[in-house]
Protein backbone atom coordinates (compact mmCIF):
# COMPACT_ATOMS: atom_id res chain seq x y z
CA UNK A 1 0.00 0.00 0.00
CA UNK A 2 1.31 3.42 -0.84
CA UNK A 3 1.62 6.33 1.05
CA UNK A 4 -1.18 8.66 1.06
CA UNK A 5 -1.01 12.31 0.03
CA UNK A 6 -2.32 15.58 0.82
CA UNK A 7 -2.47 18.44 -1.85
CA UNK A 8 -2.74 21.05 -0.34
CA UNK A 9 -3.82 23.94 -3.31
CA UNK A 10 -5.40 22.91 -6.21
CA UNK A 11 -7.44 25.19 -8.73
CA UNK A 12 -9.87 22.38 -9.44
CA UNK A 13 -12.20 24.98 -11.62
CA UNK A 14 -9.77 26.77 -13.65
CA UNK A 15 -10.65 26.89 -17.23
CA UNK A 16 -7.74 24.27 -18.03
CA UNK A 17 -9.89 21.66 -15.81
CA UNK A 18 -13.07 21.57 -17.56
CA UNK A 19 -12.72 19.37 -20.27
CA UNK A 20 -11.34 16.27 -18.25
CA UNK A 21 -11.91 17.44 -14.23
CA UNK A 22 -13.46 14.23 -13.59
CA UNK A 23 -10.28 11.63 -15.46
CA UNK A 24 -7.76 14.58 -13.93
CA UNK A 25 -9.43 13.31 -10.41
CA UNK A 26 -8.98 9.55 -11.07
CA UNK A 27 -5.46 10.39 -11.93
CA UNK A 28 -4.89 12.13 -8.70
CA UNK A 29 -6.85 9.03 -6.65
CA UNK A 30 -4.79 6.74 -8.48
CA UNK A 31 -1.31 8.23 -7.57
CA UNK A 32 -2.61 8.22 -4.00
CA UNK A 33 -3.42 11.83 -3.61
CA UNK A 34 -6.00 10.85 -0.84
CA UNK A 35 -7.21 14.95 -0.49
CA UNK A 36 -7.39 17.72 -2.28
CA UNK A 37 -7.97 20.89 -0.88
CA UNK A 38 -9.40 23.38 -4.04
CA UNK A 39 -8.50 27.25 -3.85
CA UNK A 40 -11.52 29.37 -3.92
CA UNK A 41 -10.37 33.30 -5.75
CA UNK A 42 -13.69 34.58 -5.57
CA UNK A 43 -16.72 34.16 -3.41
CA UNK A 44 -18.95 33.21 -6.34
CA UNK A 45 -16.00 30.42 -6.88
CA UNK A 46 -16.14 29.54 -3.51
CA UNK A 47 -19.87 28.58 -3.99
CA UNK A 48 -19.25 26.28 -7.19
CA UNK A 49 -16.08 24.71 -5.35
CA UNK A 50 -19.01 23.96 -2.75
CA UNK A 51 -20.97 21.75 -5.16
CA UNK A 52 -17.15 20.02 -6.56
CA UNK A 53 -16.88 18.61 -2.98
CA UNK A 54 -20.51 17.02 -2.96
CA UNK A 55 -19.75 14.96 -5.51
CA UNK A 56 -16.28 13.84 -3.96
CA UNK A 57 -16.76 13.52 -0.03
CA UNK A 58 -14.11 12.96 2.38
CA UNK A 59 -11.66 13.64 -0.94
CA UNK A 60 -12.20 17.32 -1.99
CA UNK A 61 -12.53 20.24 0.65
CA UNK A 62 -12.18 24.02 -0.32
CA UNK A 63 -10.88 26.92 0.84
CA UNK A 64 -13.52 30.64 0.84
CA UNK A 65 -12.08 34.08 -0.40
CA UNK A 66 -11.14 36.44 -2.83
CA UNK A 67 -7.69 36.87 -4.49
CA UNK A 68 -6.03 39.73 -4.34
CA UNK A 69 -6.12 40.06 -7.92
CA UNK A 70 -9.77 40.38 -7.89
CA UNK A 71 -9.87 42.44 -4.67
CA UNK A 72 -11.24 45.46 -7.15
CA UNK A 73 -14.48 43.18 -8.32
CA UNK A 74 -15.19 42.39 -3.82
CA UNK A 75 -18.16 43.37 -2.79
CA UNK A 76 -18.39 45.93 0.71
CA UNK A 77 -20.48 42.91 1.67
CA UNK A 78 -17.76 40.57 1.67
CA UNK A 79 -17.33 40.03 5.75
CA UNK A 80 -20.69 38.80 5.60
CA UNK A 81 -20.93 36.68 2.42
CA UNK A 82 -17.49 34.80 3.69
CA UNK A 83 -19.46 33.89 7.03
CA UNK A 84 -22.54 32.97 5.22
CA UNK A 85 -20.29 30.41 3.14
CA UNK A 86 -18.01 29.41 5.46
CA UNK A 87 -21.09 27.58 7.31
CA UNK A 88 -20.48 24.50 5.40
CA UNK A 89 -18.30 21.92 6.98
CA UNK A 90 -16.52 21.18 3.63
CA UNK A 91 -15.08 24.96 4.21
CA UNK A 92 -11.88 24.28 5.48
CA UNK A 93 -10.00 27.72 5.16
CA UNK A 94 -10.06 31.34 4.43
CA UNK A 95 -8.55 32.48 1.12
CA UNK A 96 -7.01 32.21 -1.18
CA UNK A 97 -6.36 35.61 0.46
CA UNK A 98 -2.97 38.26 0.74
CA UNK A 99 -1.18 40.88 -0.98
CA UNK A 100 -0.24 40.40 -4.48
CA UNK A 101 2.57 43.60 -5.90
CA UNK A 102 4.20 41.95 -8.43
CA UNK A 103 1.12 42.74 -11.54
CA UNK A 104 -1.27 45.00 -9.46
CA UNK A 105 -4.26 43.53 -10.65
CA UNK A 106 -5.90 45.62 -8.17
CA UNK A 107 -5.47 48.75 -6.99
CA UNK A 108 -3.28 48.08 -3.64
CA UNK A 109 -5.43 50.18 -1.12
CA UNK A 110 -8.12 47.68 -2.52
CA UNK A 111 -6.13 45.27 -1.78
CA UNK A 112 -5.23 45.81 1.64
CA UNK A 113 -8.94 46.44 2.70
CA UNK A 114 -9.77 43.48 1.47
CA UNK A 115 -7.33 41.23 2.92
CA UNK A 116 -7.87 42.96 6.35
CA UNK A 117 -11.57 41.60 5.56
CA UNK A 118 -10.20 38.24 5.15
CA UNK A 119 -8.49 37.97 8.67
CA UNK A 120 -11.02 39.95 10.80
CA UNK A 121 -12.88 36.81 9.51
CA UNK A 122 -10.01 34.41 10.67
CA UNK A 123 -9.81 35.87 13.56
CA UNK A 124 -13.54 35.69 14.39
CA UNK A 125 -14.43 32.20 13.40
CA UNK A 126 -10.76 30.74 14.35
CA UNK A 127 -10.65 29.24 11.04
CA UNK A 128 -7.19 28.79 9.27
CA UNK A 129 -5.82 31.40 6.22
CA UNK A 130 -4.81 29.87 3.08
CA UNK A 131 -2.12 32.99 1.95
CA UNK A 132 -0.59 34.48 -0.95
CA UNK A 133 2.04 36.90 -1.24
CA UNK A 134 4.16 38.13 -3.75
CA UNK A 135 6.42 41.53 -3.84
CA UNK A 136 4.64 42.30 -0.62
CA UNK A 137 6.32 41.17 2.38
CA UNK A 138 6.41 43.83 4.47
CA UNK A 139 2.61 45.63 3.98
CA UNK A 140 1.64 41.23 4.57
CA UNK A 141 3.30 41.60 7.79
CA UNK A 142 2.15 44.54 8.64
CA UNK A 143 -1.42 43.62 8.09
CA UNK A 144 -0.90 40.47 9.75
CA UNK A 145 0.60 42.38 13.11
CA UNK A 146 -2.35 44.40 12.75
CA UNK A 147 -4.98 41.96 13.21
CA UNK A 148 -3.28 38.83 15.39
CA UNK A 149 -1.18 39.62 18.41
CA UNK A 150 -1.16 35.52 18.75
CA UNK A 151 0.10 32.68 16.98
CA UNK A 152 -1.69 32.67 13.34
CA UNK A 153 -3.22 30.03 12.31
CA UNK A 154 -2.39 28.97 8.42
CA UNK A 155 -0.12 28.44 6.01
CA UNK A 156 1.91 30.62 3.59
CA UNK A 157 1.37 29.06 0.44
CA UNK A 158 3.17 28.65 -3.00
CA UNK A 159 6.06 30.86 -0.80
CA UNK A 160 9.07 31.01 -3.10
CA UNK A 161 10.67 33.44 -0.83
CA UNK A 162 13.98 33.40 1.18
CA UNK A 163 15.18 31.96 4.56
CA UNK A 164 14.39 35.10 6.39
CA UNK A 165 11.20 35.59 5.25
CA UNK A 166 10.36 32.06 6.37
CA UNK A 167 11.48 32.34 9.57
CA UNK A 168 9.47 35.36 10.21
CA UNK A 169 6.47 33.49 8.80
CA UNK A 170 7.01 30.67 11.00
CA UNK A 171 8.22 33.00 14.04
CA UNK A 172 4.23 34.25 13.33
CA UNK A 173 3.11 30.52 14.03
CA UNK A 174 2.50 29.71 10.02
CA UNK A 175 3.09 27.06 7.98
CA UNK A 176 4.82 26.57 4.91
CA UNK A 177 3.51 25.26 1.65
CA UNK A 178 5.96 23.93 -0.78
CA UNK A 179 5.17 23.59 -4.76
CA UNK A 180 6.76 22.67 -8.06
CA UNK A 181 8.62 25.71 -7.82
CA UNK A 182 11.55 24.21 -5.76
CA UNK A 183 12.43 21.96 -8.83
CA UNK A 184 12.83 25.06 -10.91
CA UNK A 185 16.56 25.38 -11.04
CA UNK A 186 16.03 28.62 -13.00
CA UNK A 187 14.66 30.23 -9.74
CA UNK A 188 14.90 28.09 -6.65
CA UNK A 189 18.23 29.00 -5.13
CA UNK A 190 16.85 30.93 -2.35
CA UNK A 191 13.89 28.53 -1.63
CA UNK A 192 16.14 25.79 -2.00
CA UNK A 193 18.45 27.50 1.23
CA UNK A 194 14.85 28.10 2.89
CA UNK A 195 13.85 24.80 3.22
CA UNK A 196 16.97 23.38 4.68
CA UNK A 197 15.73 25.28 7.85
CA UNK A 198 12.19 24.30 7.72
CA UNK A 199 10.70 22.26 10.61
CA UNK A 200 9.49 18.66 9.52
CA UNK A 201 6.13 20.06 12.32
CA UNK A 202 5.43 23.30 9.43
CA UNK A 203 5.38 21.53 6.49
CA UNK A 204 3.25 21.18 3.74
CA UNK A 205 2.93 20.25 0.14
CA UNK A 206 1.22 21.70 -3.15
CA UNK A 207 0.97 21.27 -6.71
CA UNK A 208 -0.97 24.37 -7.05
CA UNK A 209 -2.06 22.91 -10.38
CA UNK A 210 -2.51 23.76 -13.40
CA UNK A 211 -0.09 25.91 -12.32
CA UNK A 212 3.91 25.42 -11.53
CA UNK A 213 4.60 22.02 -13.16
CA UNK A 214 8.18 20.55 -12.30
CA UNK A 215 10.56 21.23 -14.92
CA UNK A 216 11.22 17.87 -15.13
CA UNK A 217 8.14 17.47 -16.83
CA UNK A 218 8.79 18.74 -20.32
CA UNK A 219 6.43 17.24 -22.21
CA UNK A 220 3.45 18.38 -20.44
CA UNK A 221 2.36 22.32 -19.93
CA UNK A 222 -0.59 21.56 -17.68
CA UNK A 223 0.15 20.83 -13.54
CA UNK A 224 -2.05 17.92 -12.16
CA UNK A 225 -2.24 17.15 -8.31
CA UNK A 226 -1.12 14.00 -9.59
CA UNK A 227 2.69 15.09 -9.74
CA UNK A 228 2.57 15.84 -6.16
CA UNK A 229 5.23 13.32 -5.30
CA UNK A 230 7.45 14.40 -7.56
CA UNK A 231 7.01 17.74 -5.24
CA UNK A 232 7.80 15.45 -2.44
CA UNK A 233 10.70 13.94 -3.38
CA UNK A 234 12.69 17.16 -4.42
CA UNK A 235 11.75 18.86 -1.67
CA UNK A 236 12.88 15.45 0.90
CA UNK A 237 15.91 15.21 -1.10
CA UNK A 238 16.84 19.02 -0.20
CA UNK A 239 15.71 18.49 3.65
CA UNK A 240 18.51 15.53 3.31
CA UNK A 241 15.18 13.29 4.38
CA UNK A 242 13.51 9.98 3.21
CA UNK A 243 10.47 11.26 0.66
CA UNK A 244 7.69 8.50 3.09
CA UNK A 245 8.98 10.57 6.29
CA UNK A 246 7.98 14.00 4.57
CA UNK A 247 5.16 12.95 3.52
CA UNK A 248 3.97 11.82 6.43
CA UNK A 249 4.70 14.78 7.86
CA UNK A 250 2.71 17.08 5.27
CA UNK A 251 -0.55 14.36 5.81
CA UNK A 252 -0.78 14.86 9.75
CA UNK A 253 0.51 18.69 9.57
CA UNK A 254 -2.46 19.08 6.71
CA UNK A 255 -5.09 17.33 9.06
CA UNK A 256 -4.06 19.27 11.98
CA UNK A 257 -4.53 22.59 10.59
CA UNK A 258 -7.17 22.53 8.71
CA UNK A 259 -9.21 20.02 11.06
CA UNK A 260 -9.36 16.98 8.61
CA UNK A 261 -10.07 13.43 10.24
CA UNK A 262 -9.06 9.64 8.96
Amino acid sequence: MGIDYIDIGVNLLDEAFKKDLHEVLDRAFNANIDILINTSSSIEEAHQSLELTKKYPSKIYTTAGVHPHNASIASDQLKEELIEVLQNDCMIAIGECGLDYCRNFSPVEKQLSVFKTHLEVAKETGLPLFLHQRDAHEDFINCLNEIFNEPIKGVAHCFTGNAEQMKTYLDMGLYIGITGWICDERRNQELIRAVKQLPLNRVLIETDSPYLIPRSLKKSRRNEPMHLPIVAMKLADEMNIEASRLVNHARENSMELFGLSG
